[in-house]
C-alpha cells in the first residue's frame, strides 16, 4: 500500500508532463473509440441496406439459375407454397420475383439492366421497397407497363417520370422479347450500383412476355431475428427440397467479410495509436528516471529491494496511463452514445455514401466489450513502456547514484 501511495504521489511531482501524457491518452482512446463506433456504424448501415432493399435474409432458387440466369430455370408456380413459407416460426414476411437480364433503352442511352417482375404488396411488406421512391408512384392497381428505375439509371438515360423506355430481353425459348414501358416511379436505394443496374415491373406483367405462366425464379424471406436463421433455413431445405437455399452471407460472402473485419479495423486503429503513446509514456518515464537518480539511489541504499523498486517505477507508468484512460473512455463514450442517438450528417459525401451502400446519416455503435478490450490494451501498453525505464533504474549502482 505504502507503494501506491508513493507511485501516486510521484506521478504528480511534474504535473505539466504528467497531464501532458494523460491528456494524449485521453485524446488517443477518444478517437479510437469514435473511429471503431463509425466503422460499425457504417458497416450495419451497408447490412441494414443490404438485406431491406435487395436480398432480405434468405433466398430460395432454381439450382442452376445463380450461374445460368435461363428464364425456364424456375422454382415454382404454386403460389400456396409461398404461405407455406409465412407460415414458419419467425418469419416476418416472404415475397417471390422473376427475373431478367435485358436491355435497357430510351432514345440517349441503351445499357444492360436486371429486371425484377414483383407482386407489389408482397415486395413492399418484405423490402418496404416503397419508401425509397424520390419521384412518382410506387406500383399499384392492376398490372400494367409501369417500370419503377434507379435515380442513378435515370440520369443516364435522361428521362423522368412519365417517359417511355424500351427492354428487350429472351423469353422461356430464347426468343427475343421487346416490350415499352412507362416510367412510373424513380427511387434511390442508398447504393448507387444497384441504382444503375436494377428496375422494377408488375411480375404479371413480365411474365406474360416471357411466357412462364406464374412460375418465379427467387423467393426471398425476411426474418425476425437474424439469430434464428439456421432454424427458418433448415425448414426452407424440407419446403423446397429441389432448390438452392441460401443465407445473406452466401449471396454476399463479401459483406460478411466486411463486417466480421470491421472490429478487427478498429483494433488495429487503437493499437497504432498506442503505439505512438507507448513513446510518450516511454519518455515520460524515462525522464523521471533520470531526474530522481540520486532518489532512487538513496531508496535502495536503505534497503528497497530491486524488485519494489521494478514495482514503483511500473505502478507509476500504469497510474499515469490509467488516469488518462479513464476518462478517455468515459468521454468516448458519452460522444459516441450522442451521436448513436442523433447520428452524423455526412450528407457533404453523399456521393461517396451511396457508392458504399451507406445512408448518409451515420449512427455510430459502440461493440458493449470494446471498452473493456480498449482498458486491457492501455495497460499492456503502460506495462510494456514501463520495462525499459524501470531496468534503467535497477541498473543504478546505489552508491554512485547518491553522489550524482
Amino acid at each position: 500500500m505504502q507503494l501506491i501511495k508513493m507511485a501516486w504521489r510521484n506521478i504528480w511531482r511534474n504535473k505539466v508532463r504528467s497531464l501532458a501524457v494523460m491528456t494524449a491518452v485521453l485524446l488517443g482512446l477518444v478517437a479510437g473509440m469514435y473511429a471503431g463506433a463509425l466503422v460499425e456504424g457504417i458497416m450495419q448501415s451497408r447490412f441494414e441496406n443490404f438485406i431491406d432493399n435487395q436480398v432480405s435474409h434468405i433466398q430460395v432458387h432454381h439450382p442452376d439459375f445463380i450461374r445460368e440466369n435461363e428464364v425456364f430455370q424456375t422454382v415454382g408456380s404454386d403460389l400456396r407454397t409461398l404461405e407455406e413459407v409465412r407460415a414458419i416460426s419467425g418469419v416476418t414476411s416472404a415475397t417471390v420475383r422473376t427475373r431478367v437480364q435485358s436491355m435497357i433503352a430510351s432514345a440517349s442511352y441503351t445499357g444492360g439492366v436486371e429486371l425484377y417482375g414483383i407482386r407489389p404488396k408482397s415486395e413492399n411488406q418484405t423490402t418496404n421497397f416503397s419508401r425509397n421512391l424520390v419521384e412518382g408512384d410506387y406500383l399499384e392497381g392492376e398490372s400494367t407497363n409501369g417500370i419503377l428505375i434507379g435515380g442513378a439509371l435515370a440520369e443516364k438515360l435522361k428521362v423522368g417520370v412519365g417517359s417511355r423506355i424500351v427492354l428487350s430481353y429472351q423469353d422461356k425459348d430464347n426468343n427475343l422479347v421487346s416490350g415499352a414501358f412507362i416510367v412510373r416511379g424513380i427511387f434511390k436505394s442508398g447504393f448507387t450500383r444497384y441504382d444503375e443496374m436494377t428496375a422494377f415491373v408488375f411480375q404479371e406483367y413480365l411474365n406474360e412476355y416471357l411466357g412462364i405462366g406464374q412460375d418465379f425464379h427467387e423467393l426471398a424471406v425476411l426474418a425476425e431475428d437474424i439469430e434464428n436463421l439456421d432454424e427458418i433455413y433448415s425448414e426452407l431445405q424440407k419446403v423446397f427440397p429441389n432448390s438452392s437455399v441460401r443465407k445473406w452471407n452466401e449471396i454476399e460472402p463479401a459483406l460478411e467479410i466486411m463486417i466480421t473485419s470491421s472490429g478487427l479495423f478498429s483494433y488495429i486503429f487503437i493499437i497504432l495509436i498506442m503505439i505512438g503513446l507507448a513513446f510518450g509514456l516511454l519518455n515520460t518515464m524515462l525522464m523521471a528516471v533520470f531526474e530522481r537518480t540520486r532518489e532512487i539511489g538513496m531508496l535502495m541504499a536503505i534497503g528497497m529491494n530491486r524488485r519494489k523498486v521494478f514495482l514503483l517505477i511500473a505502478l507509476e507508468t500504469i497510474f499515469l496511463s490509467l488516469s488518462g484512460a479513464i476518462v478517455g473512455l468515459l468521454v468516448g463514450y458519452i460522444i459516441v452514445a450522442w451521436f448513436a442517438k442523433h447520428g452524423l450528417d455526412l450528407s457533404a459525401f453523399s456521393d461517396v455514401m451511396y457508392e458504399l451502400g451507406v445512408d448518409t446519416v451515420v449512427y455510430p455503435a459502440l461493440n458493449p466489450s470494446f471498452p473493456f478490450v480498449l482498458a486491457l490494451i492501455v495497460f499492456g501498453t503502460a506495462l510494456l513502456s514501463a520495462i525499459y525505464p524501470a531496468i534503467k533504474a535497477l541498473s543504478l549502482s546505489p552508491i554512485e547514484a547518491i553522489r550524482k
